[in-house]
Order: C-alpha cells, then sequence, then structure tokens
C-alpha cells in the first residue's frame, strides 16, 4: 500500500463532526463517572466502616481504580487494535455505567471495592480506543488539533462529575427506599443519570461504522526500533507530566489547610482555575501555537511553564498569585497531554491502540506516584512535593531539547 492509498483510506473512514462528538462526549462520560464518584467515598463507607478507616479506604478505594487503569489501558488497547474499535468503546461505557449502579446499591465493603475495580477495568478501555480511532482518521497534520480537543473534553468532564453530583448529593447521602425502581434504581442519582449517558454514548457507537480490518496509517509489521525509542521517551515524559499536575493538585489542598488555612470552598477554586485554564489552552490556544512554532519547542515551553508555576508555588503569600502560577501548571499540561499523544501517535504505525493504552498507563501511573509521594515528602517539609515535581519537568524540557522526541 502506497502512501497515496493510506491517505485515501483515512480519508475515506472519516471523522465527521457526528462521529467525532459521539467519540468527545464518550471520553467526557468516563471522565465524569470518575470525578462523580470522589465527593462521595467517604460517606459511602461511613455506612459499612468504621469511621476511623474512612480515610484510609477512601485512598484505597481511588488506588485501586487507578491500578485497574495502569495495568489493563495496554490490554484494551490490544483489543481495538485487533477487533473494531467501536465494540471495544461501548463495552467500556457500558461496564463503566453498571459499576456506577452498583454504588447506588452497595452493603459492603467487598462491594464496594468491587464496583471501584469494575469502574476501573471498563473504563479503561475507552479513551486508548477513543484515540485510536481518531488517529486512524484524520490526518497527520490535525491529529494534535484533535487530540487536544479530546483532552479538553476529558478535563471537562472531570469537572462536570463532582457538580452533577452536587446537584442530585440528597439521593446518595440519604436515599429513601421507596425511591428505588425495581428495588434497584433510585431515578435521582448522579451515579444512574451518567449510568444512562454512558448507555446513551455506547448507542452513539453505531455512527462509527468502521470496517471490521481497520485502515492503518503505516506500511510494514510493527513500529521500528528508532520509533520505540521515541515512543519510550514520550511515554517517559508523559508519566513525567502527570506526575507534576497531580503533585500539584495534592500538594494545593495540604498547602491550602495547612499553611494558607483555606476552607475548602477556597481550595476548591484552584481547581476550577486547573480545569479551565487547560480547556482554554487545548482548544483555542494549542491550535495557533501550533501554525508558528514546532512540536518541539511548544514541548519546551510547557515543561518550563510547568516547572516554573511548581517551583514557585510553595513561597507564593496570597491566593491571587497560586492561581497565577496554576494556571501556568494547568497551560503546560494542556499543551503537553495531546503534543506527547500526537508524537507517539505518529510514531505507533499499526500499533495505535496498544501504544495509546500505553500512553493511558503511564499516565495513570503517573498520578498514582504522586498521590502516594505527596503527602509524605509534604511532611518532611511543605515546599517538597512542589519542588521534586518542579525537578521532574525541568528535566523533561531538558529530554525535549537534547533527545529527538518530535
Amino acid at each position: 500500500m502506497t502512501e497515496m492509498d493510506v491517505d485515501r483510506v483515512v480519508r475515506d473512514a472519516g471523522l465527521t463532526p457526528s462521529r467525532f462528538a459521539v467519540l468527545l462526549a464518550s471520553a467526557m462520560t468516563v471522565s465524569m463517572a470518575y470525578g462523580v464518584t470522589l465527593p462521595f467515598l467517604p460517606f459511602i463507607l461511613e455506612r459499612i466502616v468504621d469511621s476511623g478507616t474512612v480515610p484510609w479506604h477512601t485512598g484505597a478505594l481511588t488506588a485501586s481504580y487507578t491500578l485497574a487503569l495502569f495495568l489493563l489501558s495496554p490490554l484494551w488497547g490490544v483489543l481495538s487494535d485487533h477487533y473494531n474499535r467501536r465494540i471495544v468503546i461501548s463495552v467500556g461505557l457500558i461496564g463503566s455505567g453498571i459499576s456506577l449502579v452498583l454504588l447506588d446499591n452497595v452493603s459492603s465493603l467487598t462491594m464496594l471495592y468491587a464496583s471501584r475495580m469494575l469502574s476501573g477495568i471498563f473504563s479503561a478501555a475507552v479513551l486508548p480506543a477513543t484515540l485510536a480511532y481518531v488517529a486512524e482518521t484524520c490526518g497527520a497534520d490535525d491529529r494534535p488539533r484533535r487530540f487536544a480537543i479530546v483532552a479538553s473534553f476529558t478535563s471537562l468532564g472531570f469537572m462536570l462529575g463532582p457538580m452533577v453530583g452536587g446537584w442530585l448529593s440528597s439521593m446518595v447521602l440519604s436515599p429513601p427506599a421507596a425511591m428505588r425502581l425495581a428495588g434497584v434504581l433510585m431515578p435521582d442519582s448522579p451515579f444512574l443519570v451518567i449510568a444512562l449517558v454512558s448507555a446513551l454514548c455506547a448507542s452513539g457507537m453505531a455512527l462509527l461504522s468502521m470496517p471490521h480490518h481497520q485502515p492503518r496509517l503505516t506500511i510494514g509489521e510493527g513500529v521500528p526500533n528508532a520509533k520505540k525509542k521515541r515512543i519510550r521517551w514520550a511515554l517517559l515524559l508523559t508519566l513525567a507530566t502527570v506526575f507534576g499536575v497531580s503533585t500539584a493538585e495534592v500538594g494545593i489542598t495540604l498547602l491550602g489547610k495547612q499553611s494558607l488555612s483555606l476552607d475548602p470552598s477556597a481550595i476548591s477554586q484552584f481547581f476550577v482555575v486547573c480545569s479551565l485554564v487547560m480547556i482554554t489552552v487545548q482548544i483555542g490556544i494549542l491550535p495557533m501555537l501550533m501554525r508558528k512554532f514546532s512540536i518541539r519547542t511548544l514541548l519546551a515551553f510547557a515543561f518550563v511553564s510547568g516547572a516554573f508555576g511548581l517551583g514557585l508555588i510553595p513561597f507564593a503569600k496570597s491566593t491571587q498569585v497560586i492561581d497565577v502560577l496554576f494556571g501556568m501548571i494547568a497551560a503546560g499540561t494542556g499543551i503537553l497531554v495531546p503534543l506527547l499523544a500526537s508524537v507517539i501517535s505518529e510514531a505507533a504505525g499499526q500499533e495505535q491502540g496498544k501504544v495509546l493504552g500505553q500512553q493511558t498507563s503511564a499516565a495513570n501511573l503517573g498520578q498514582a506516584v504522586a498521590a502516594a509521594s505527596s503527602g509524605a515528602l509534604f511532611i518532611a517539609a511543605p515546599a517538597a512535593p512542589f519542588l521534586v515535581a518542579a525537578s521532574m519537568l525541568a528535566a523533561g524540557a531538558m529530554i525535549v531539547r537534547w533527545r529527538k522526541i518530535a
């Protein structure tokens, strides 16, 4: 197959607006499914365990979800390479929805852990297959912009999940038995609402009508060694990126409470700023920057921006300054995530699902390591987690400068 034939197949597969909208909705919904559960885990735990163990189990439940994503994202990606991607996405969405419905019916700690692990197992299917579908149905020049939009909708879902949970929180905090349908479903539960949206997105996969043997973007068997090395560096940089932003999120919670004496609502504004800046950069600013600068230049700039933001946060004396610094971290992350995905996709050849699944896995590993280390580093010195993360992002800038990443 010639390069012209490949381009023709890509155009014929066609990432039409309706297909892209379904993919965006799917990515956003699975992110909402994660975000909506976070505020409720302590309250659900209080019904089934001793209050003294609630914090430990809250962390362990979140870790079990992340562990499932870390382990299974590459596997789902491989399955999507060998079978129709819409099947993999549909299974992921339906499984994620079922795990949410289980949350409304947990009566034991075992059921709660099973629900969270099932959610991670099935959620792991959605993003790798979604990105692989996008990669194979749009041109190489358009791929970074499309990846940026997918990333922005993922960020939007993470922000909307807790909002939906807040609007419908009464059904989770004090569910009346009489409201259940068939003894199982609670119509006003945020978990059921998002589960229904997941089912709707799964049904929308019919629009993707992709042939069983999916179009491939490169010629030949496997990935050349030179490109494998580029993929490995990009995966390492993805881990560093997510480690940085996750450290900022955990660290600012601790710093805000213990050093700045902020209440939860004041601390939450940092997360709102982070999400809004990231979405704005990914949808509005990054496409303009890509017309003027190379991917390599943008990667280096984004790592430096994140490193400065992280390094200066522990020395800031006002929430306004922290907002600006948090915005620098968010802007850097908003550039890094889609561009690194584009670099990985360009090198992946016929293994789009597998390699993009590895990127999702690397991102979750970065998040897990940040969550596990930030608390201990903060106890040693409040500035420590921020400075460690800043050093990692600074190293990322040096790697981009001296290695042929893009």
